[in-house]
């Protein structure tokens, strides 16, 4: 008994699921030339056997539904399209594929996420670069806000920034935390990535939804180098974050005395009070800091009478 005979008392539509997600082309071959199968059909979940294949891995497949007049842009449950799913299997040859019979480079899945998006997150630099070249737009953002290259310098990823910079990317696009680019790079203390992003053009003063620059966050982690590259830079030394704290002060009370240093000969305003009224002579005072006590002291700074 043939292969479409078996079918007679099956569910043909899963059994054809099945052939694309395994490999087995002549069987899907076979369903689609006895018209039994439509070439889109999608389970209750939104898979077609496009996808199946692209998620598979399974090239020939995938060819011989392009060959098949496919839809190449449909989704699953979860947003997913065949370019999507091959993207994530770094299957680069299935994605160049899709993307030279026309499949759409900027579709989100159900988490805002691109391909470009998802190969940037997790790495896969070979997909990154295909569909950069291929025109993918640069700058959508996720459901959380974030941009490729949000995503890129927040994991320390510096030759993704480097390539997504020198392709357009807007450079300080905020998340929904209001992080740029720089600042979620200077939380980690990627100074390779800081750099490129100073150089670039990036805003040295956006702050978040606390307030806080990429100053501040790396006065505020001992990260000298990165503040030494901003304050270079021309950052704003003065800004004050949600609790009214500076980058000196928020050094200060943390005892990174380096970036205490580094912030008083930039010419920060040692005067500038918190919330509580308190400089940053009185912040390392109550922590009992002294050598930033006395570094305070030398630059100028007094206590309150």
């Amino acid at each position: 008994m043939d292969f479409i005979s078996n079918l007679l008392g099956k569910d043909k539509t899963q059994t054809f699921l099945d052939a694309c997600k395994s490999g087995q082309i002549e069987d899907v071959k076979k369903l689609l030339r006895s018209n039994k199968v439509e070439v889109n059909y999608q389970d209750a979940y939104g898979r077609t056997g496009l996808i199946c294949a692209a998620n598979s891995g399974y090239r020939d497949i995938v060819e011989l539904f392009i060959e098949s007049g496919a839809n190449l842009n449909l989704q699953d449950q979860n947003g997913d399209t065949a370019l999507t799913s091959a993207a994530k299997i770094e299957r680069a040859d299935i994605v160049e594929l899709l993307i030279k019979n026309g499949a759409d480079l900027n579709t989100q899945d159900e988490n805002g996420e691109t391909a470009l998006k998802f190969a940037v997150k997790v790495g896969f630099r070979n997909i990154v670069d295909l569909l950069i070249n291929s025109g993918a737009d640069l700058n959508i953002q996720d459901r959380n806000g974030e941009t490729a290259l949000v995503s890129a310098a927040s994991r320390g990823h510096r030759d993704i920034v480097e390539r997504l910079i020198k392709a357009g990317a807007e450079l300080d696009i905020q998340d929904k935390d209001h992080n740029t680019a720089l600042n979620a790079a200077a939380k980690i203390g990627h100074k390779g990535i800081v750099e490129l992003l100073i150089n670039a053009g990036a805003d040295l003063n956006v702050q978040d939804k606390t307030g806080k620059t990429a100053l501040i966050y790396a006065a505020d982690r001992g990260y000298r180098d990165i503040a030494d590259l901003l304050i270079e830079g021309g950052a704003d030394l003065n800004l004050q974050e949600e609790n009214g704290l500076t980058a000196l002060m928020v050094s200060a009370q943390t005892g990174n005395k380096d970036v205490v240093e580094l912030l008083i000969k930039g010419g920060a305003d040692l005067t500038i009070q918190d919330e509580n009224s308190n400089t940053a002579l009185e912040l390392a005072a109550e922590v009992g800091f002294n050598e930033i006590v006395d570094l305070l002291i030398k630059a100028g700074a007094g206590f309150r009478s």
